[in-house]
């Protein structure tokens, strides 16, 4: 019997020191995956660096051999490509404007119709919270209790009903 408990316990101090080598290697693995991630960003933040030099050195050579036409064509290749997501981003923009402005009372709707968008998200954002400061049970009648501590025992008993309502309505 002494005999079986033994060989369970080894066994499971094995397992143990298999767990941790284990876990080291997984460190390890982890540590060497981040480690070529952040080369690959770098090389990557490198090559558009690279790539934004090699463009500002070619458009520098064509304006000293003055090449103005083919400059000017890939400055127009660059504005009709980016034309789409600039309407779209306008777009976007005109939209939000007009949800903030119907969130805003209306005779402030005018004075903030031209503002910037940062501008009426903030505006929206105070008069909102002004709002949230106003009680919550608007036109309710606050109910006198009676000092229960200064009756007598025969007004308390007569008022048992209602000292048992209040509290429970606590």
């Amino acid at each position: 019997m002494s005999e079986e408990n033994q060989v369970s316990n080894e066994a499971v101090v094995d397992n143990g020191a298999e767990n941790v080598t284990q876990e080291n290697a997984q460190s390890e693995y982890i540590a060497e995956s981040k480690k070529y991630r952040k080369r690959a960003q770098d090389a990557e933040s490198k090559l558009a660096d690279l790539e934004k030099q090699l463009e500002t050195q070619q458009n520098q050579k064509l304006k000293e051999k003055e090449e103005y036409k083919t400059l000017a064509e890939k400055y127009e290749a660059q504005v009709n490509e980016l034309n789409p997501y600039k309407e779209k981003y306008e777009g976007l923009v005109e939209q939000r404007k007009a949800v903030l402005l119907e969130q805003l009372p209306e005779d402030k709707r005018e004075t903030f119709k031209n503002k910037e968008l940062d501008v009426l998200e903030f505006m929206v954002s105070e008069i909102s919270s002004q709002k949230t400061s106003e009680p919550q049970v608007r036109g309710t009648v606050k109910s006198k209790e009676p000092n229960y501590v200064n009756m007598t025992t025969e007004e308390r008993r007569n008022n048992w009903a209602n000292i048992i309502k209040s509290h429970t309505q606590k």
